[in-house]
């Protein structure tokens, strides 16, 4: 059967913001196992979930919970300034190198969002092979108006709109999209050629601020702790 559909889930080891995260336990089961569940509940087909990680211990912990992870990452696609595109260029590579041919999308689900449903993947990939998309994206909404972002220059708050009064009325304004960091699958074509995951037709899926929660410090990680604790997730 050939695969249409190459799921990576990146894992470096070396966070500086919670230690160990992706394999340190969140409730009952590894970080990592929260999106390995979702992928494998998802139940897609055509596809094969990866992770990509620099550790062969990471390789371990994912193979015990049943996600493979065929290779180890090199050093430099390993760093703090490795990008994600760099990453899933180099999981292609080995698609390619393995498989002899490339899959027409690449999803990538990052562990720190642990709280993306199975519903929230299959409804993904349902629009992208629907043919009237390029590529899928979570988003969260930011409910705020451009007059009231702001940025600093010389050390003072300069809207990101100064031609209009300043709206601080949810009511009145459109919600922004910002993406959560918890799903991206784009066509691999556009991906390799322009080092994107954001093609002309890219439709937001915008999901709840808990399934947005993305874990970088140890406040978020307390904060998915306390989600789990009152059976939110």
């Amino acid at each position: 059967m050939q695969i249409n559909t190459l799921i990576v889930i990146p894992a470096r080891s070396g966070s500086k913001g919670v230690a160990d995260k992706n394999i340190k336990l969140l409730g009952d089961k590894p970080l990592l196992s929260w999106t390995a569940t979702a992928v494998s509940e998802a139940n897609l087909s055509d596809c094969l979930a990866i992770l990509s990680t620099d550790s062969a211990n990471y390789a371990d912990v994912a193979e015990r919970i049943g996600l493979s992870a065929p290779f180890l990452r090199p050093a430099d696609f390993s760093t703090d300034t490795a990008s994600a595109i760099q990453v899933a260029e180099h999981a292609l590579d080995w698609f390619l190198h393995t498989y002899g041919y490339l899959p027409d999308w690449l999803m990538w689900l990052q562990p720190t969002s642990p709280f993306r449903s199975p519903t929230i993947i299959r409804q993904a990939w349902s629009i992208l092979k629907s043919g009237q998309a390029e590529a899928v994206v979570g988003c969260k909404e930011i409910h705020r108006d451009l007059t009231t972002l702001f940025r600093v220059e010389s050390g003072f708050m300069q809207p990101l709109d100064s031609d209009k009064p300043t709206q601080t009325s949810r009511q009145q304004s459109q919600p922004l999209l910002t993406p959560n960091g918890a799903m991206y699958l784009c066509k691999t074509d556009y991906l390799l050629e322009h080092k994107s995951f954001y093609p002309p037709k890219t439709v937001p899926l915008v999901t709840n601020a808990i399934q947005s929660l993305d874990i970088d410090t140890e406040e978020d990680w307390a904060i998915a702790e306390a989600y789990i604790k009152q059976g939110l997730v």
